[in-house]
């Protein structure tokens, strides 16, 4: 398995992707303060910048998240 960084714009820091990573709408919903039902709503229209479904699972990036 290869690592994999990601640069974070402005703040001259190498954060480790797998730490960016919010696996499952519980994880979304939980970072985003809303509740499992709104995550899926919101996800589902693309109101959730840096969400996407990875075959069956919801998937998102925190720092897309926090950019949007």
């Amino acid at each position: 398995m290869r690592n994999s960084y990601l640069a974070l714009e402005g703040k001259g820091q190498m954060e480790n992707l797998a730490d960016d990573l919010l696996q499952g709408m519980t994880e979304i919903s939980r970072f985003i303060k809303a509740t499992e039902r709104q995550g899926f709503y919101l996800a589902e229209n693309g109101l959730i910048p840096g969400v996407f479904k990875r075959g069956n699972r919801w998937v998102g990036l925190k720092s897309k998240i926090r950019e949007g």
